[in-house]
């Protein structure tokens, strides 16, 4: 399992008062632990990323399930709607081509997810599960590992990228089995429509870098 880095710390939790009712199934995984991370698993529903599956801790457990489409300039909004396992819609994601800014939909309620600048990776958003601004911030050279720290820099999720599976895009491991419910699917919505705006970005500066190449070699 991967661990926060030294920068991020480990905020306290207050206990599952603070965070609404859980959405797992009664039949579900065993009863959340406050002691230790959770990790939920994103797995392809085939052999591209537009249709997904979010399972707990266990793998085989599902909690989430993500559809996009194709996300060029003239396909429909949202660009990705993230479902429970029973088939409510927790949230919607719809990316701009003209604009940085990611509008984000949780539970009906619209939230902009806005860039914290034009040099940065950063990415950040007034939480209302949470009740401050969180920021999802990009790791490593290549910018495929992802985590989310509130105000006090103390991280809340982190989503790690599986760069060599065919069936796995990743994980995202939550600071505690305690956050569920609203708060949980604010972290799968928001980290979502990160790893796809970082996808995006990494394909359109893969095609620049294409152009300009070509136009040299001409």
């Amino acid at each position: 399992m991967s661990l926060p880095s030294e920068k991020h710390q480990v905020p306290p939790y207050t206990g599952p008062s603070t965070m609404g009712k859980t959405t797992s199934p009664p039949s579900g995984p065993p009863a959340p632990d406050y002691n230790t991370p959770r990790v939920l698993h994103i797995y392809r529903d085939g052999l591209s990323n537009r249709h997904m599956t979010i399972t707990d801790m266990d793998k085989s457990h599902p909690l989430y399930k993500l559809d996009q489409n194709s996300g060029s300039m003239f396909s429909s909004k949202p660009h990705m709607t993230i479902t429970s396992a029973s088939g409510s819609t927790i949230g919607t994601v719809t990316f701009h081509n003209w604009s940085r800014t990611i509008d984000l939909e949780l539970h009906g309620h619209p939230v902009a997810f806005e860039s914290e600048g034009m040099f940065t990776r950063a990415y950040a958003y007034q939480s209302p599960a949470f009740g401050e601004r969180l920021r999802w911030e990009c790791e490593g050279i290549w910018g495929g590992d992802l985590v989310l720290v509130n105000e006090r820099k103390e991280w809340i999720a982190r989503f790690d990228a599986s760069m060599f599976s065919m069936s796995k895009t990743g994980k995202i491991q939550v600071v505690n089995g305690g956050i569920t419910g609203t708060a949980l699917d604010e972290i799968i919505v928001s980290g979502c429509g990160m790893v796809e705006q970082q996808r995006r970005r990494r394909k359109a500066n893969a095609a620049a870098a294409g152009g300009g190449a070509a136009a040299g070699g001409g």
